[in-house]
């Protein structure tokens, strides 16, 4: 397009513009006259499918799109056909009605694709040709087109007014015009967005406001016109889908928009002329809107006495009445809506679902159009009354409306409005989520500059949407595991109450916390069926049932009842039988199939920035790669090679991403159900490929293809074996997407009887999900555990006799015990001996359970056992909800060195740098990167460096192959055919690749220390007191607790090297003491026998550590007093240094490094994160500080617009989108609104 422009302004050839003018004249709209002569025509038989056939006229004038527009707009584009219709109906073929619909569609694209990418200098260049004699002004014109097109649908609209229904002929035009607008409404859309304030200007002063008026009235009359007829949906989503794109182009007009801007209040007196149009849009999308929550309510159930689903109009009517929510006409509405069978029942499920999403759609367009204009117009008492009749949809899409701002390209304030889904506002309230959020605040909030704690956030942000992507990834498999075991049983259950048992309609239902909850979950269930709500539903559906129903009923109850307990025994049976064999067969630790995806979500969001602060509860996915293509498997994949679900393949290192700290208890209760945050050049859309050889990869949650042209690569180094494997390995961002309700195919098992191995492993996947969703839950049990089994401990006992003796014949305690002066334990007794004798007068000492139930013993041994495998589970489901993310800021932090700072090229790292040094084990290997999401970083850092630093040898330092680069010298290679063999499994595995991962897993603090816990566990069953350790974890689980522990370990370092100097000085005084002030160190009592500490040095030193630091006046509180002393003087010096140094100021020191934290809560009480403005600014206004940072300048918010971009194709951002995209490539934090925000910038006219 550069090119293009340059030409044609080194031309000054106006000649091109004059040809878009003229074809736009000749374009043509909806003709009623034309219309209704085609009707007439075809009426007498005398037309042919493509238009009327009477008579040809012989010649045909040609024209020239560069000579005069002919006279009549319906000309065709490349030849005008002079059309003569005398007495007898000569009509000439060609003459259809907007018979060049599709031409004009293609030009109205062409000068689309010419501003695509917000073109600013050919946007501006389609408004004024500077330097041509002759000025086209294409925006004008293509207003011009608009309007004349709007005329026509509305003269179609008036025909069609007084029938009841619009015939084929009909839809077929609407459709043609409804397709032919809404283009038009996209190049106006591509005209102006950026934003181009002279393209934007030129479209407020033209009569493009006439145009939107006129649409406003068809779209009013014509939704509730279609929507009574079943038959004219598929008319009604083009029209509602020709409303949204208009929206759009609104939305687009008010980029860059200022408070009280002149585009802002003529778009409100626009609004004020259409009132009573605009009044019937928001009315429509709010009956549909809030439908589907009511027909979903116990209340309106009360009146379904169908099992089908199924309710009778006059019970609709009164289950409508029942609700208040509706008026009389809303509701004769609502049924004119619906369809009915031959019984006058109607499907209320469905119907309700029928308009839901593309109300759904336009209804946000329109909440966030109105409150754009809300908080740029204000004090507009006209744009007060519309949002009153709006609140209903205002209040329906404020969750979903994320709302940030940024630094715009001019330097001034500008407000973002986006949509959040509702899976990922649920992700964000999960354990690990809210877990990370509290450490980042704690971490970074004292921390660096604006830029640098910036730079730290949107690294928080990222490591944050990579673990909501592998939460939702989980969440989603559990519920299409639910959603499989609902479809069996609805397929075992018959057509008899199957569908009439849930009371929540099919709804799925959450995760339960724990398995006690589900249990509870399932009784409370089974016990609201005796509601009596319930049952005067079940008595209706008696009094009309006939006796042979009665009798088929009640033998279908019996039957329930028979196959329900025979379920409940296979199920346990089965359970039971699975959790043996995982455990002993399932590979443990071996783990790795990586199928990361993203799924949508939206939940109310709390106060993200002040959780931690006020005591409340607190990700980009690795894009998966095919290991057996790209010549490394996962350590932890068993599976390789094993059946794969539809759609893509997304293999990742694990099953969810967690943080650097221990996995905490504090978030008990929540399920911790667990998107990849942003890829550094390309949408994620970009960066997925489909998968050809689906059979090839493990099971992979189902997620709809992304578009073609968002497809990414491997890396270098796996460009052959990428050839060979035509592509199969799937490149995917973490997108977030609702989850597919669609049954997945079940793929045809593979050849080579592997069928048992591949269910075994689908079994495994399963059973690994079920540990990550339950993390936390198995935290706060084993836990629970501890506690009981320390509770038990108490009831021990010391004894000098074995307690066989001391109780014999009580049956109690015969088997508690040792061996005397053995230290070993009786077999099953579980206790031990003390270690020996402690004297050569003493015998050995015996530990015994005391206890007169006989019970204790028992208890005590079984919650052992439970305790170490719950342990044990806790480490497996670790890794799978926290290593991937531990991975993935491992390989992001590698890749970005690598990229950014030329680490191993330029500059080598320190020999003493033990991380740098075990990180270039991996910088050659094919599976680097795996986690991350930017596979092209080793190309890209090829790009950079090869030319100065030689390819070859930048080739060998990342194991790239250069020839293996060059795609075009493969295309013609024939694949060939993949081998599932063992051998060609277990010689795929990228052996150094997973020794690098296991040298950071092992490294990881939260792992080792659950590996600690596991191992105490262990030692627990030789001396029971082990246990006692456990009950630390209480400062892990408890989220005050686990609080006050980083606010005292926060700053590790400073802490260890001030704890370091305190050591020396006490030394530096116990040398003075030791050689001068001996005397003064005798604690004993005794004269005769005195207790000299110092003496030698080693006491003398432990004393003054030990005694010294502890005393509240230093050392001279306890040693002698020095007074009449010889040495007096020097002894008061002595201690008053002391007491100075080490009890003033060193500890003193410690005091302040654990009140900084105390800073860390007073700033995000008083301060805003993002722009820095203090809470005395806010609070003149009630709850403004609050106001400020859960609306304006909310974190999360910042997170999800980060992800939104993420997910959004890079041609569908806006100006504003663009331009933070841009920044956001390029690291520069700019954008982000430090020391100033829009309320501050228009303090005046906001008042």
């Amino acid at each position: 397009m550069h090119k293009m422009l340059e030409y044609l302004k080194d031309k000054k050839d106006v000649g091109f513009f004059l040809s878009l003018q003229a074809l736009m004249q000749t374009c043509c709209v909806l003709d009623l006259n034309a219309f209704e002569r085609q009707n007439k025509a075809e009426g007498l038989g005398m037309v042919s499918e493509e238009g009327t056939t009477l008579s040809l006229s012989p010649t045909a004038t040609s024209i020239s799109p560069f000579s005069n527009p002919p006279s009549s707009p319906c000309a065709s584009r490349s030849t005008f056909t002079p059309i003569s219709w005398s007495s007898d109906m000569k009509l000439e073929r060609g003459e259809k009605v907007m018979a060049d619909d599709e031409f004009t569609c293609d030009l109205f694209r062409f000068l689309q694709l010419l501003c695509e990418g917000h073109n600013n200098d050919f946007q501006n260049y389609l408004r004024t040709q500077t330097g041509s004699t002759t000025t086209i002004n294409i925006i004008i014109c293509t207003v011009d087109y608009l309007l004349r097109l709007q005329e026509s649908i509305s003269d179609f609209y008036w025909y069609y007014s007084g029938k009841e229904i619009i015939d084929e002929p009909g839809k077929r035009n609407f459709s043609k015009a409804m397709t032919v607008a809404k283009q038009v409404f996209n190049s106006l859309t591509e005209y102006i967005q950026g934003p181009c304030t002279g393209n934007q200007q030129s479209l407020a002063h033209s009569r493009l406001w006439d145009a939107i008026v006129g649409f406003l009235h068809v779209f009013a009359h014509m939704m509730m016109k279609l929507a009574q007829d079943s038959t004219q949906i598929g008319l009604l989503k083009e029209l509602l889908d020709l409303q949204k794109d208009m929206v759009v182009m609104l939305l687009s007009l008010l980029e860059g928009n200022v408070v009280n801007g002149t585009i802002a209040r003529q778009m409100v007196d626009m609004l004020v002329e259409s009132s009573s149009n605009v009044e019937i849009i928001l009315k429509f999308f709010d009956m549909f809107l809030k439908l589907k929550d009511i027909v979903a309510s116990d209340a309106f159930r009360d009146y379904v006495t169908d099992p089908r689903g199924l309710i009778s109009k006059k019970d609709f009517q009164k289950a409508m009445d029942s609700q208040k929510q509706y008026s009389p006409s809303e509701i004769q509405f609502l049924l004119s809506c619906s369809e009915a069978d031959e019984n006058e029942m109607i499907n209320y499920e469905e119907f309700a679902s029928r308009f839901q999403e593309p109300a759904k759609d336009i209804g946000f367009n329109i909440a966030v159009l109105l409150t754009n204009l809300s908080e740029h117009v204000p004090h507009d008492t006209r744009l007060q009354n519309f949002l009153e009749q709006a609140e209903s949809v205002l209040n329906y899409f404020r969750p979903f409306l994320g709302r940030i701002e940024i630094m715009g390209a001019s330097r001034k304030i500008e407000r973002i409005y986006f949509e959040i889904s509702e899976v990922n506002r649920t992700q964000w309230e999960m354990p690990q989520v809210k877990e990370s959020k509290r450490q980042f605040i704690f971490d970074v909030v004292n921390e660096g500059g604006e830029s640098e704690k910036m730079e730290l956030f949107v690294n928080f942000c990222e490591d944050t949407i990579f673990e909501m992507n592998i939460a939702s990834q989980i969440s989603e498999q559990a519920e299409e595991e639910k959603e499989e075991d609902d479809g069996e049983a609805c397929e075992g259950g018959g057509e008899g109450d199957a569908g009439d048992e849930d009371p929540n309609g099919g709804e799925s239902q959450p995760e339960s916390s724990s398995a006690f909850a589900d249990f509870l979950s399932s009784t409370m269930n089974f016990l609201s069926m005796f509601t009596f709500r319930n049952l005067r539903r079940r008595y209706r559906r008696v009094r009309r049932m006939t006796l042979k129903e009665m009798v088929v009923g009640l033998a279908t109850f019996f039957w329930t009842i028979l196959m329900g307990i025979l379920h409940f025994i296979y199920s346990i049976c089965k359970g039971f039988f699975l959790l043996i064999w995982q455990t002993l067969f399932g590979g443990g630790l071996v783990e790795g199939a990586k199928n990361i995806t993203m799924t949508e979500i939206l939940a109310s969001m709390p106060d993200p920035t002040q959780d931690e602060v006020h005591g409340d509860l607190p990700g980009e996915p690795g894009t998966g790669e095919e290991q057996e293509t790209g010549g490394a498997t996962d350590l932890m994949d068993t599976g390789g090679g094993e059946e794969e679900e539809e759609d893509s393949q997304d293999k990742e290192g694990g099953r969810v991403p967690g943080i650097d700290s221990p996995g905490g208890l504090g978030d008990m209760g929540e399920t911790a159900a667990v998107e990849p945050p942003t890829p550094e050049g390309t949408p994620l859309a970009k960066r997925k490929m489909p998968s050809e050889e689906a059979d090839s990869a493990p099971p992979a949650v189902e997620e709809p293809p992304p578009a073609a042209e968002k497809a990414d690569t491997e890396n270098g180094e796996k460009v052959e074996k990428e050839a060979e494997a035509k592509a199969d390995v799937s490149r995917e961002e973490p997108k977030v997407k609702k989850p597919k309700k669609a049954k997945k195919e079940k793929k045809p098992p593979k050849e080579g009887g592997f069928e048992v191995w591949n269910e075994l492993d689908v079994q495994r996947n399963k059973f690994m999900n079920c540990l990550s969703r339950n993390f936390y839950n198995l935290r706060f049990l084993a836990l629970f555990l501890a506690f009981a089994l320390n509770f038990i401990l108490l009831f021990y006992k010391v004894s000098d006799t074995p307690p066989s003796d001391e109780f014999e014949g009580s049956g109690v305690l015969e088997t508690s015990g040792v061996f005397e002066g053995s230290g070993q334990e009786q077999e099953g007794s579980g206790l031990k001996d003390s270690g020996g004798e402690e004297d050569d007068e003493e015998g050995p000492v015996y530990y015994f359970l005391e206890e007169s139930t006989g019970y204790m013993q028992p208890t005590l041994a079984s919650l052992a056992i439970i305790h170490t495998i719950i342990s044990f589970l806790c480490i497996i489901g670790y890794y799978c909800l926290k290593i991937p993310l531990v991975i993935f800021k491992r390989e992001k932090e590698l890749a970005r060195k690598l990229e950014f700072a030329g680490l191993y090229i330029t500059e080598q790292p320190e020999d003493d740098d033990i991380k740098g040094q075990w990180d270039r084990l991996v910088l050659n290997t094919p599976s680097f990167p795996s986690n991350y999401w930017d596979k092209f970083v080793k190309r890209k850092v090829l790009d950079k460096y090869g030319d100065i630093y030689g390819r070859e040898r930048i080739a060998e330092l990342l194991g790239m192959d250069l020839a293996s680069l060059d795609v075009s010298s493969q295309q013609h290679e024939r694949k060939p055919e993949p081998d599932n063999s063992m051998f060609t499994w277990i010689t795929s595995i990228d052996i150094k690749y997973q020794i690098w991962k296991f040298g950071v897993v092992f490294t990881d603090s939260t792992f080792l220390y659950l590996v600690w816990y596991t191992v105490m566990s262990f030692l627990g069953h030789y001396n029971n007191f082990f246990f006692a350790c456990h009950l630390l974890d209480i400062a892990m689980g408890v989220k005050t607790l686990r609080t006050i522990l980083s606010s005292v370990t926060h700053n590790g370092k400073q802490l260890m090297m001030t704890v370091g100097l305190l050591a020396v000085v006490v030394y530096l005084y116990t040398v003075v003491a030791f050689n001068f002030f001996r005397k003064f160190y005798n604690k004993s009592e005794d004269e005769d026998e005195p207790d000299m500490k110092c003496d030698d040095m080693m006491t003398c030193y432990l004393f003054h550590m030990y005694v010294g630091v502890r005393a509240g006046g230093g050392i001279g509180d306890e040693i002698e007093d020095p007074a009449g002393d010889e040495y007096e003087l020097y002894r008061v010096v002595f201690d008053i240094t002391f007491f100075f140094f080490v009890i003033v100021i060193l500890l003193a020191i410690i005091q302040e490094l654990r009140d900084q934290q105390e800073q860390v809560k007073e700033d995000m009480e008083t301060k805003c994160f993002i722009c820095g403005i203090g809470s005395d600014y806010f609070d003149t206004t009630p709850h403004g500080f609050e106001t400020h940072t859960l609306e304006e300048h909310n974190l999360a918010n910042y997170m999800f617009f980060l992800m939104y971009l993420v997910n959004k194709d890079e041609t569908e951002h806006t100006g504003q989108e663009s331009y933070v995209w841009k920044m956001y490539q390029e690291r520069c934090w700019d954008f982000f609104p430090a020391g100033d925000c829009f309320r501050k910038q228009y303090e005046d006219q906001l008042g």
